[in-house]
């Protein structure tokens, strides 16, 4: 099906990543996502999504092609460039201080200081407060990162994301550290941001997930992409030759699979 070239946010055009050592990470990629919808990188460890992501995040810098986000052709040298052009990234590791609090992390950087380096802790927490509530991401704004659930730090990445004027959301393998019901907090936390007009990447190899979620898939393999599919068209069992080239059955009596394997 056609799209009109205003409907994509970002388009990525013939990508490759060739590092020193010889290794290609990423080969003559192309990706592109809509406006608002939710959009799933798919493939292996290895096959090349974390760096392509890296290199929208602007934490790598291709060895070639070119970027388009919002119809400008842009050089996203540093992560602040990309935020710059409202490309935020939730890593898997987050990346928050424990001994601050979640106001604290979130604004880290971006309000006025009262004095010195100082923070002002009362707009820091009105400005959390008012995030989390307009996001639909709860959180408390005065307990120490140290002190809270995985699945709260998370939304404090998010918020982090979303207060610095990202309108385009990368998520690295969200699920990894969550429970089930975290998780599915997630995704409703998700799809009321689509809902409200983001756009959100999601990397993952998780089959079920993807499904559940996203509106359209890119896969991965060995560096390339091996096709953009709408998600509702697609079978688990088509992703999964897709992605490793063969289907993937867990072999549960001798529990063979590896964690990168596609269970069905």
């Amino acid at each position: 099906m056609e799209q009109h070239q205003t409907d994509l946010v970002v388009q990525m055009k013939g990508i490759t990543k060739v590092y020193p050592n010889g290794i290609a990470a990423n080969q003559e990629v192309d990706f592109s996502v809509r406006r608002g919808e939710i959009h799933a990188l798919m493939g292996e460890n290895g096959a090349g999504k974390s760096t392509l992501m890296k290199i929208l995040f602007g934490l790598e810098q291709p060895t070639e092609g070119e970027i388009i986000v919002n119809g400008e052709k842009v050089s996203l040298t540093s992560p602040m460039s990309a935020i710059a052009h409202g490309i935020g990234m939730v890593h898997q590791h987050f990346m928050l201080v424990p001994s601050l609090t979640v106001a604290e992390n979130i604004v880290l950087g971006i309000v006025p200081k009262k004095s010195g380096m100082f923070i002002d802790f009362k707009k820091a927490t009105e400005l959390t407060r008012e995030y989390a509530e307009k996001f639909n991401l709860a959180v408390n704004p005065d307990a120490k990162v140290a002190d809270i659930p995985v699945g709260m730090k998370q939304k404090v990445e998010i918020l982090k994301a979303l207060i610095r004027g990202a309108k385009i959301l990368i998520l690295d393998e969200p699920t990894a550290v969550l429970t089930t019901q975290e998780t599915a907090e997630l995704f409703r936390e998700l799809v009321h941001l689509k809902e409200q007009g983001y756009t959100i990447i999601f990397i993952s190899h998780k089959l079920n997930e993807i499904k559940q979620i996203t509106d359209r898939l890119t896969i991965m393999r060995g560096g390339k992409s091996m096709g953009v599919y709408e998600t509702s068209s697609i079978t688990e069992q088509e992703i999964s030759r897709l992605m490793v080239g063969r289907d993937v059955i867990l072999d549960v009596q001798k529990d063979t699979a590896k964690p990168t394997d596609v269970v069905l």
